[in-house]
């Protein structure tokens, strides 16, 4: 990352893995395939931090057990800004595969919140978690842009993330 990722070609990718460039080109990988994969694995990694988030979230109105987890899935994000910065900018240029793998992932870190929604007896619940994932980016951008906290990226999504869950 200390490069850019428009700055680092395959050859650097290869020495960063300890493989000659040939056999990084054989894999048939694009460098947004690399970038792809990243991804992939840093959600599998948020993903399988799931079930010690939850035993976190025991009690509260459904606003508060939101904000907890999306509070939670912001360190995670926090810690790891750089790859997800390159991950935001780049992400367009992904082939369909990893946009549907992607595309799982995201639906598997909404899961909790759509259960907690049905459990409310909202209605319209995956329109729902459309629009929270897509305040959750809103907030992101704040970490990315002005080095903003957990905390910070939830105070600046709550008053519409209110109106989410009513």
């Amino acid at each position: 990352m200390s490069k850019g990722y428009e700055n680092v070609g395959m050859r650097d990718i290869a020495a960063a893995v300890g493989q000659q460039p040939t056999q990084v080109y054989r894999l048939k990988l694009s460098k947004s395939d690399i970038l792809a994969e990243l991804i992939v694995d840093l959600n599998n990694k948020q993903i399988a931090q799931l079930p010690k988030v939850l035993s976190k979230i025991k009690d509260g109105s459904i606003l508060e057990k939101i904000v907890k987890y999306i509070e939670i899935q912001y360190k995670f994000d926090i810690e790891n800004i750089e790859l997800r910065k390159v991950g935001a900018v780049h992400g367009w240029s992904w082939s369909a595969k990893y946009e549907s793998k992607n595309f799982e992932q995201i639906l598997k870190l909404m899961q909790p919140i759509a259960q907690w929604m049905n459990e409310e007896g909202l209605d319209d619940v995956n329109s729902r978690c459309v629009g929270i994932f897509s305040l959750y980016y809103v907030g992101f951008r704040g970490a990315v842009i002005n080095n903003f906290s957990a905390a910070e990226c939830i105070a600046a999504i709550k008053p519409s993330l209110i109106y989410f869950v009513k």
